[in-house]
């Protein structure tokens, strides 16, 4: 996986540093996360792959979620990727009394990476 980064390190950088200290000092949640993680990183690679996308998108739900899919937060995210209901209706994932699309590990993740080449495009080609 590493071998498709694509990304610059942002070591150096007050709040990069800062989540690196506080995952450094909290060594049982990334090992939880990771945990988790084996079960969705193979789709979310293969998919990253397949668009030409950097593959360190593939860990945005260690950050998000910690690669919980029934993640939710206070404003109503949802999800390994952490739509908002509105967000994510607009980029075509289903959320009704019986679905929810955001938790769907295949649909929520077209829907995220829809959304990050939407921005990536919309920011002159710039991931970060």
């Amino acid at each position: 996986m590493r071998a498709g980064f694509k990304l610059e390190d942002g070591a150096g950088q007050r709040a990069v540093d800062q989540q690196l200290r506080w995952y450094a000092s909290n060594p049982d949640y990334l090992q939880r996360a990771f945990g988790r993680a084996d079960l969705y990183l193979y789709q979310i690679v293969t998919e990253l792959e397949r668009r030409g996308m950097p593959l360190e998108l593939a860990l945005l739900p260690v950050v998000e979620s910690a690669f919980e899919p029934y993640a939710y937060s206070r404003a109503r995210a949802s999800g390994l990727w952490q739509f908002i209901p509105g967000t994510g209706s607009r980029f075509g994932l289903k959320q009704d009394w019986w679905y929810d699309g955001r938790r769907d590990i295949v649909e929520s993740t077209r829907a995220a990476l829809d959304y990050l080449q939407h921005l990536h495009d919309e920011f002159d080609g710039d991931w970060l």
